[in-house]
C-alpha cells in the first residue's frame, strides 16, 4: 500500500527577483490562520512573472536564507526589508496523475426474457494526488507584495 509520503512529490525552486518593490505576487495563508504561505498571485508584466521561475500554488519556504516558520508576518517584514534584491525559495509540489484504487466492474443483468441486457457499472474510487491547485483552495490571510 502507497503511504502518504509515496503519492506526495515536491520540488525546491530558488529564485532572485532584481530592482526593488513591488516584486509582482501575492501571499496567501500563514502560521497565524494555520495554513502555508502560499503563492496566489502572478502580478502581469512584474518582476515575479519576469523571472518566469515563480507559480501560483508554490509555497514560501525561505526569505533571502532565512527559513521561514510558517508566519506571514515574519514573511512580510522580510520581503518589505528586501530593497534591491530578493531571494526566495518555494516548495513547488507535483502535478501526480490520479490513480484508481478500485478496478471499474461490469456486470450484465438478465432482467425478462422481452427485454434487453444492459450493463451495470459501479463508480471507481480515486486518489486525486497533491496538487498546487487543490494546494491553494481555503487559504486565509491575504497579502499583495
Amino acid at each position: 500500500m502507497e503511504t502518504v509520503e509515496q503519492l506526495v512529490s515536491f520540488n525546491h525552486i530558488q529564485v532572485q527577483l532584481s530592482g526593488g518593490a513591488p516584486w509582482g505576487f501575492t501571499l496567501k495563508g500563514g502560521l497565524e490562520h494555520g495554513e502555508p504561505l502560499i503563492i496566489t498571485k502572478i502580478e502581469d508584466d512584474g518582476k515575479a512573472e519576469l523571472s518566469r521561475k515563480l507559480r501560483v500554488g508554490d509555497e514560501l519556504i525561505n526569505i533571502n536564507g532565512s527559513a521561514l516558520y510558517g508566519s506571514r508576518q515574519e514573511a512580510l517584514i522580510l520581503i518589505k526589508g528586501s530593497y534591491r534584491i530578493l531571494k526566495i525559495t518555494v516548495r513547488r509540489y507535483a502535478r501526480l496523475q490520479p490513480i484508481t484504487s478500485q478496478p471499474v466492474i461490469t456486470r450484465t443483468l438478465k432482467t425478462h426474457p422481452h427485454t434487453h441486457t444492459r450493463p451495470l457499472s459501479h463508480p471507481t474510487s480515486q486518489i486525486m494526488k497533491g496538487s498546487p491547485a487543490v494546494l491553494s483552495e481555503g487559504f486565509g490571510g491575504k497579502g499583495r507584495l
